[in-house]
């Protein structure tokens, strides 16, 4: 960077001296020693002044170059000279600027994310309300609006889970989980809308202890046996686990429509539904996107494996029991 901001005065001091040379080339009346002496001098005062700038400007320039955020303007010195103190002002300057806009948009998101929580909130009551009333309709009546009624309470609980992902490692306690409990949690949630499509389920769950945080678990489970309700109908879904190099592998396998192989690697970002059926109305693409974020902080392997328009397999690996997991445990 120093040099190159000070190519016109090297040049500069080039051309003078060349000029001085020439002069006394085509001037007879000059002593030719003259001329020379007059060139050394100058080029011995260029090269100490050069040296000088260069060594009092040298670590500015570096901080400067090493600049990744406008917060490492903090740990930069102030300069040596005018102008990079004027640099340094500015920097800090907009330093200030931006995290005083950062600290206003994280505000208002703080209080629109507090805001949607109270609404969540409030909606549980009486979701609580219409639950009770629907227990008492007549079952044909009754099985139809529950339906309907589960699928309103999982959309309400995906976003209050997506607003609890950021601040997760503080809401963790990692204990010792039979899988049959939250597979038979999660089933129940949807007894309803199982009768109505007539899905079944085949478990084999031969390995079903874990250390894993119960209430994230359950999320992750009840998203990936949702999406296998959601796109199956007349026939079973098999939930399988065994034991895999000392993982504990589970599987949750649906023969719905299957997701196309374009789509495979895309299904767990944020938003992304479909290419093939883009216009599914019951598809967020938040809820796979969720299930993966908390995955991967309970340190569990969450994969995909399907054929378009066969089957869909959901797999979780969990982490081998060690030391750690019993110290957590406790």
């Amino acid at each position: 960077m120093y040099w190159k901001e000070n190519v016109p005065i090297i040049l500069l001091f080039f051309l003078f001296n060349i000029s001085i040379l020439l002069i006394g080339l085509l001037d007879n009346g000059i002593p030719n020693i003259s001329v020379i002496y007059i060139f050394f001098f100058n080029l011995i005062i260029f090269t100490v002044y050069i040296i000088w700038d260069y060594v009092r400007k040298r670590k500015f320039c570096k901080e400067f170059e090493n600049l990744e955020t406008l917060n490492d303007v903090v740990g930069m010195t102030n300069g040596n000279t005018p102008g990079q103190r004027d640099i340094y002002e500015k920097l800090d300057e907009l330093r200030m600027t931006h995290q005083r806009k950062l600290d206003e948009e994280s505000l208002k998101t703080k209080e629109n994310l507090d805001e949607l929580t109270r609404f969540i909130h409030d909606m549980k009551m009486p979701m609580t309300t219409m639950k009770l009333m629907l227990d008492d309709l007549s079952d044909e009546e009754g099985s139809k609006l529950l339906s309907e009624w589960t699928r309103l309470n999982g959309m309400l609980n995906e976003v209050l889970y997506l607003k609890r992902l950021p601040n997760i490692k503080n809401d963790l306690y990692i204990e010792s989980i039979d899988l049959n409990t939250l597979l038979n949690n999660s089933i129940r949630k949807l007894r309803e809308i199982c009768i109505q499509k007539n899905i079944g389920f085949d478990i084999d769950v031969q390995e079903n202890m874990v250390y894993t945080d119960m209430k994230w678990c359950q999320f992750i489970i009840d998203q990936l046996i949702t999406n296998g309700v959601k796109y199956s109908e007349n026939n079973d879904i098999v939930i399988c686990s065994s034991t895999v190099d000392g993982f504990t592998r589970l599987t949750i396998t649906d023969y719905g429509r299957g997701i196309e192989k374009r789509d495979l690697e895309r299904i767990f970002e944020a938003g992304f539904t479909s290419t093939e059926n883009h216009d599914d109305e019951q598809a967020t693409g938040m809820g796979l996107y969720i299930a993966k974020n908390v995955a991967e902080t309970l340190n569990i392997k969450l994969t995909a494996a399907s054929s378009y328009g066969e089957y869909t397999t959901m797999i979780l690996e969990f982490n081998k029991e060690n030391k750690f997991t019993h110290l957590t445990a406790k």
